[in-house]
């Protein structure tokens, strides 16, 4: 038996629902109670698990099952605040050497058990057990309360993710591959390679000889030169079988031979297959085709009839050809690559050169698109979407409770509903990521909200009980009518309550790792039972991407750009009264009829249904001091604010979505994001929308009175 101590003490999350209407103030003492009898509770906890289920948490003041609420959650007669402490965790099995504390963690009154991380060290028909000691006190008297949660193995099938594909000329002469590049086991287990096989319908036979386990093999491409015809490319296919100890999976494998000869007069092309590796994050890939080209005669290297799968490579939001340039953007991939996963595209070209010389052959260049978790919640074991029990979202205090229902359901065959208030669920630090200083986030979710009540409040803290203030938070607008409804919320971690010291100094930026996010249904009156789903919270600062903007204005630098406006007032290019080398958009509403609206064409194809787009740019309100000592622009707010609406707009069907951006720079230059979300049209939720138009636009509407901006390095960005 391995034994761990834990010297922790875990504050219980039942004073959170004497802190209820406390407003906004720091402190709060809780009344002397009396202190006569001892805790009770119902009973040791004994839960059981699968080692390939998701994180789960375990209340160690909840009931025998784990759960935050129910019959035998731990009590006291005299209403004390209750703690835990003295936890000792000690573990047995088969395999508890091995796996020591991996998977078990403490998380204020809870235990995480993450099965995923005892599983490689577990086979089938073993078990884990976890033991989990501790007193419940409450201040004066305590009783003793173990847990005990058991994990049982589970052997799982290697898995592949793709066949495996390779490229040579036909000179290349030997060349060596791994069989097990595109699989792996979830058990870590040795595997080995059996059964391999070449398609009869290969032209020629390849050698291939095999060392080790069976996974190094070695081509001998030397001993099939002769064979492989001119200018063509032979396919060479093969089947294995992978094995762990218990089971097998059938892998493919594809060697492409290219015939190809050094034509007189023509270029030398030195690597007929190129490859780039991307995320489906990054910004715009831009590949010279010319690369490792060799042009003798000093001529120019022409590279023509550039094909996507067989497909004319056009002009789009995709990418395009520029010369011998292709330029390839991964963001138009964003909803087609799982986390993990990755996709190939395959470009083929001819190269050739001013004189019409052609090389032999096709050249071809692969781009791998990876794609990867954005959303930060997912990414540290949340069930998400509510899909597998709401993993990673928990009862922090909620007398009424809450489940897992496929009765009201945004996306998918499940959602998470509070079933009455007050209520307060949170995600476990483990879950919640740490936020780094000079990051944003958003935090996007979809709420369903009873006609009449109120949408739920929600919270970043680092402890409700702790020195920061808990009840900083928002409560996103939703029109209350028994629907459901798409709502966000932005957090900058350089301004607002992040970035606001409490009375020792310290930030909650300062403590991030410590942050967990709050979902509470009940602040003023009775909220009713809201329903959940879809939680995302990624961080967008840091994303490259690419400007759907078309033809990319917004550095301003361009003598012949001429923005389309309307409204009145001024709108036009000049010199940046802040450097002279610079050009920047000035515009003066003095005079303007209605808000000046300043219109940007976006490129077809960069707008999709569901799409949240991150808008970038520089502002500065030249007049601000003297308008708002003046009081003679109502744009701005009472706190110093003034607000510009960012309308998309397909103006074949109508379609429209805004986001309101309050900008907070006085009259200072200053740089601004934000995120405007496509759902939050109002054509109904879940309503189907269509952007595949070449009428797609961006406005800029400027409500400011008599006011004089300059805008610049303007970019909007399409996000996960």
């Amino acid at each position: 038996m391995k034994t761990f101590k834990k010297s922790k003490v875990l504050l219980a999350s039942s004073i959170l629902a004497a802190l209820t209407g406390c407003g906004s103030s720091d402190d709060f003492t809780p009344t002397q109670a009396a202190n006569a009898s001892a805790p009770t509770h119902g009973g040791d906890i004994a839960v059981s698990f699968n080692e390939k289920d998701a994180i789960k948490f375990i209340s160690l003041l909840g009931s025998p099952s784990g759960a935050e609420t129910g019959e035998g959650v731990a009590t006291d007669a005299d209403g004390n605040y209750l703690t835990v402490s003295d936890v000792t965790i000690s573990t047995s099995g088969p395999r508890a050497e091995e796996i020591g504390s991996a998977g078990v963690e403490i998380n204020g009154n809870q235990v995480a058990i993450r099965s995923l991380d005892i599983a490689p060290m577990l086979d089938t028909d073993e078990t884990h057990t976890v033991t989990v000691s501790y007193n419940i006190s409450d201040g004066a008297n305590s009783v003793p309360r173990t847990l005990t949660a058991t994990i049982s193995g589970e052997d799982f099938a290697p898995v592949s993710v793709g066949d495996i594909i390779t490229n040579y000329t036909r000179d290349a002469g030997a060349a060596t591959l791994n069989l097990l590049a595109n699989v792996y086991d979830l058990d870590n287990e040795f595997l080995t390679i059996t059964n391999f096989v070449a398609d009869s319908d290969n032209l020629v036979d390849l050698p291939i000889t095999t060392t080790g386990n069976g996974a190094e093999v070695s081509l001998d491409i030397a001993a099939i030169e002769s064979s492989i015809p001119d200018g063509q490319k032979v396919e060479l296919n093969f089947t294995y079988t992978v094995s762990d100890h218990r089971f097998d999976i059938q892998q493919k494998m594809t060697i492409n031979v290219l015939g190809v000869q050094d034509i007189a007069g023509a270029p030398l092309v030195l690597n007929y297959f190129l490859t780039e590796d991307v995320q489906e994050t990054d910004g715009m890939l831009m590949v010279d085709l010319a690369k490792e080209v060799q042009e003798r005669e000093g001529d120019a290297i022409v590279i023509s009839d550039v094909m996507l799968e067989g497909v004319a490579f056009e002009n789009t939001f995709a990418g395009r050809v520029e010369g011998n340039n292709l330029y390839f953007n991964p963001n138009f991939y964003l909803d087609d690559i799982a986390a993990g996963e990755f996709k190939d595209f395959v470009f083929t070209m001819k190269v050739s050169d001013d004189q019409g010389n052609t090389s032999d052959g096709q050249r071809e260049l692969t781009v791998r698109v990876n794609g990867v978790e954005s959303n930060l919640l997912a990414a540290g074991g949340m069930d998400v979407g509510f899909e597998n029990d709401g993993a990673g979202f928990e009862a922090f205090n909620c007398g009424a409770g809450g489940e897992i229902t496929t009765s009201l359901v945004a996306n998918g065959n499940s959602s998470f509903q509070m079933l009455g208030a007050p209520c307060y669920y949170a995600t476990p630090a483990s879950v919640f990521p740490d936020m780094e200083l000079g990051g944003k986030y958003y935090f996007h979710y979809n709420a369903y909200v009873g006609a009449g009540d109120a949408s739920p409040y929600i919270m970043l803290s680092t402890d409700p009980n702790g020195g920061h203030n808990f009840w900083v938070g928002a409560r996103p607008w939703h029109p209350a009518n028994a629907s459901w409804r798409p709502l966000m919320i932005e957090y900058d971690t350089q301004a607002g309550y992040l970035a606001t010291a409490n009375g020792d100094g310290e930030t909650p930026m300062d403590v991030a790792d410590q942050m967990r996010l709050f979902v509470m249904s009940a602040w003023v009156g009775n909220d009713g039972m809201p329903a959940f789903d879809d939680f995302t919270f990624t961080r967008y600062d840091n994303i490259e991407g690419v400007d759907i903007l078309t033809a990319s204005p917004g550095s301003f630098e361009d003598d012949n750009f001429v923005p389309t406006t309307s409204g009145g007032g001024l709108v036009e290019v000049r010199e940046d009264p802040n450097d002279a080398t610079n050009k920047v958009l000035y515009v003066d509403t003095t005079g303007a009829t209605e808000a000046v609206t300043i219109s940007l064409p976006i490129q077809k194809g960069a707008m999709v249904p569901g799409g949240r787009y991150r808008v970038t740019y520089d502002v500065q309100y030249l007049n601000f001091d003297a308008n708002k000592d003046a009081g003679t622009d109502p744009n701005i707010n009472q706190w110093g604010g003034y607000v510009f609406d960012i309308t998309f707009k397909n103006a074949d069907s109508g379609l429209e979505f805004t986001k309101n951006q309050t900008i907070w720079n006085g009259s200072a230059l200053g740089q601004v994001q934000g995120i405007a979300d496509e759902t939050s049209h109002w054509w109904g939720f879940g309503a189907e929308t269509n952007w595949d138009s070449d009428n797609i636009t961006v406005d800029f509407v400027l409500k400011g009175v008599g006011a004089q901006y300059i805008i610049d390095n303007l970019e909007i960005v399409r996000v996960p």
